[in-house]
């Protein structure tokens, strides 16, 4: 996921979020929080899912995708 771009309009699932999410936790967090990134990572996907308006796709071919509003 660290090396590919995201192209606008495309559906990202729940779980690409939240490996993002950990990555950059991880990844750019203190030395002490990286010890222990989930709380950090929860965080961070807690205010991207607020704030992007994302909102479970409940479509009858994909139940665990995300979608945008638009």
């Amino acid at each position: 996921m660290a090396n590919e771009k995201f192209e606008a309009g495309e559906i990202i699932t729940d779980t690409e979020v939240r490996l993002e999410c950990l990555r950059l936790a991880t990844e750019f967090g203190p030395e002490f929080d990286r010890k222990d990134p989930l709380p950090i990572a929860e965080k961070y996907f807690n205010w991207v899912t607020k704030n992007s308006g994302r909102q479970l796709c409940k479509c009858e071919t994909s139940k665990k995708k995300d979608k945008v509003k638009s």
